[in-house]
């Protein structure tokens, strides 16, 4: 069955539906989970508050949904009415938040100010989100001067300059120093000190505690790490540093 595609963005798949009565004319709507607490639906809002699902997990869920429907075989449409399609798609989503009043809508400021947060948030998400960029708070002087891992660094400068198996391990207790390797690497880069092949990385630390945190549902850190590897890999000059 074809999914009924969001009334407002027009992108993503409707999982919130309304009914509203303009001109006496009964009308059903679909929104997908970001136009619905964009809307301010009440129940949206409540249910993301219990929850704990941030904008970001709104993102990725509309457009895992999307790209799920999207590599469905769309030979199978029928000519049944709205309300079938309604049930249809996601009926628990349905069932927690269907057939709810017409919302009012926000003020158009706020309509039109968040894409544009969103925007320049688009750039790099996760990394911003989850990692520290090392290389720039050396470039900024707020990392302090390594002493004595001179030896561990030209090792991890030696083995990121192989064309294969160039995936330093750095093995130790807690507090012996690991990070500070990191921190001396990136230093070294931002000083300029480093071979041609590696003067235009960047080191990122990864926070992996907060990776993790407010995962509650299954899969939702494996598509977390996903979408991480792939802005790294967009990004093409990434040194991930996971600690």
């Amino acid at each position: 069955m074809q999914p009924k595609m969001c009334s407002k963005c027009k992108k993503n798949i409707a999982v919130v539906f309304i009914t509203k009565v303009e001109n006496g004319v009964t009308m059903n709507e679909g929104y997908c989970l970001k136009c619905a607490r964009s809307l301010g639906i009440p129940q949206i809002d409540q249910a993301v508050k219990q929850m704990g699902i941030s904008d970001e997990d709104l993102d990725m869920l509309s457009d895992e949904m999307s790209s799920m429907f999207g590599q469905k075989d769309d030979s199978d449409s029928s000519d049944d009415d709205e309300i079938d399609s309604q049930t249809a798609t996601f009926p628990l989503l349905n069932q927690l938040f269907g057939n709810t009043p017409a919302p009012q809508p926000r003020s158009s400021r706020k309509e039109e100010g968040e894409p544009k947060e969103k925007k320049k948030s688009k750039r790099h998400k996760f990394l911003d989100s989850y990692c520290m960029d090392l290389t720039g708070r050396a470039r900024e002087g707020k990392l302090d001067k390594v002493i004595g891992r001179d030896v561990e660094t030209e090792r991890v400068i030696q083995i990121l300059n192989r064309r294969q198996k160039n995936n330093p391990c750095l093995i130790g207790e807690p507090g012996v120093g690991k990070t500070a390797i990191a921190e001396g690497l990136a230093q070294r880069i931002a000083a300029g000190d480093v071979p041609y092949k590696l003067r235009d990385k960047e080191v990122f630390l990864l926070d992996l505690t907060a990776l993790v945190a407010g995962t509650q549902f299954r899969g939702q850190f494996e598509s977390r790490m996903k979408s991480l590897i792939g802005e790294v890999k967009e990004c093409g000059n990434i040194i991930l540093v996971i600690d």
